[in-house]
């Protein structure tokens, strides 16, 4: 018998007396998660209720407790109110909750956090500077390129400094990006992120990577080859990326699907479309192909999702939910 789900009142609630009482660090840690959790699975109106919560996790002495508080501030606070919060925290004596706090306040983007970015590129500590590295690059500044290019020789920080590598967009990065692209005994997303970086600053061999991990017939990174494709507007992907999309058969159409909606050609609006009708097409499908024509053109794309059928009740609500997103 199925068990029902448990609602994320009570998985607060239960995390909320774990930390009271558990003296276990590992239990606590791990409820202040569950309390990170919940706030996720909450409504929207509903997350101001964590802000409590947030001046409990940050009060406690346990680093990975504070570390949570900080993620749950960046969750749940309003952006100007998250962003004081982390920079009060980014000078902590605590090395760990230092690389929460700047690395929370990279994900948020705000133009305004600057300055507290470029402090945090002078720590002492290395994966400190890299957060702050990736910060810099979300507002479009290459002051923490050295940074992220030290990071590529750190297999832990390799995947994430890729990515911030390409979103940079500096051709600067190109001789190392090779140098980590040619390395010994790479793990296939490694590579295939790598590959993706070099394609964005106009290298054909990371062109060349993505299209031969895209047509291999199973890899744990196909997927992840074939969106890229899109994401990097890589010559011929259209075509290659509507066959997928297209293919009943094909277990990676819904990466394809979401490609197409990073590759930005209209064209494909219809043809892509033209999948939400195919009875074969599972829902997380039919959202991957929501969410590429969203990217497309959302006004028309509204119009046409009114009219999807989903057979599940929980991919009826990512739906909505993935209207409301676009709609802002």
């Amino acid at each position: 018998m199925t068990q029902p789900a448990v609602s994320w009142q009570a998985v607060r609630e239960r995390a909320l007396l774990t930390l009271e009482r558990e003296k276990s660090a590992a239990l606590r840690a791990e409820a202040a998660e569950s309390i990170c959790d919940a706030a996720a699975e909450a409504p929207v109106e509903a997350r101001p209720d964590f802000a409590a919560d947030v001046v409990r996790l940050l009060n406690d002495s346990q680093e990975e407790v504070r570390c949570a508080g900080l993620a749950l501030a960046a969750e749940v606070l309003p952006p100007a109110e998250a962003r004081d919060l982390l920079v009060r925290n980014i000078a902590d004596k605590a090395h760990r909750v230092r690389v929460e706090a700047v690395g929370r306040l990279a994900d948020l983007a705000l133009p305004d956090a600057r300055g507290a970015l470029a402090a945090a590129l002078e720590d002492d500590l290395f994966p400190v500077r890299f957060e702050a590295a990736r910060g810099m690059v979300a507002l479009k500044h290459s002051a923490g390129l050295e940074t992220l290019l030290t990071a590529l020789e750190d297999p832990d920080l390799r995947f994430r400094a890729a990515a911030a590598l390409a979103q940079l967009g500096n051709k600067d990065a190109l001789p190392k990006l090779k140098k980590a692209f040619h390395g010994w005994f790479l793990p296939a997303f490694d590579k295939t992120q790598l590959a993706g970086a070099l394609a964005r600053l106009g290298d054909p061999e990371g062109v060349e990577h993505l299209f031969k991990r895209a047509a291999k017939g199973w890899s744990m990174d196909r997927a992840m080859a074939i969106e890229l494709l899109g994401e990097v507007k890589a010559p011929g992907a259209k075509e290659r990326l509507l066959a997928i999309a297209q293919s009943a058969a094909d277990d990676c159409r819904g990466a394809a699907a979401r490609g197409l909606g990073r590759l930005a050609d209209a064209s494909v609006f219809e043809a892509l479309a033209a999948v939400l009708d195919d009875a074969t097409a599972a829902d997380d499908v039919k959202l991957d192909v929501a969410e590429g024509l969203l990217r497309l053109d959302a006004a028309r794309a509204k119009g046409r999702l009114g009219r999807v059928s989903l057979t599940d009740d929980e991919a009826k609500a990512e739906l909505v939910a993935m209207l409301k997103e676009f709609s802002s």
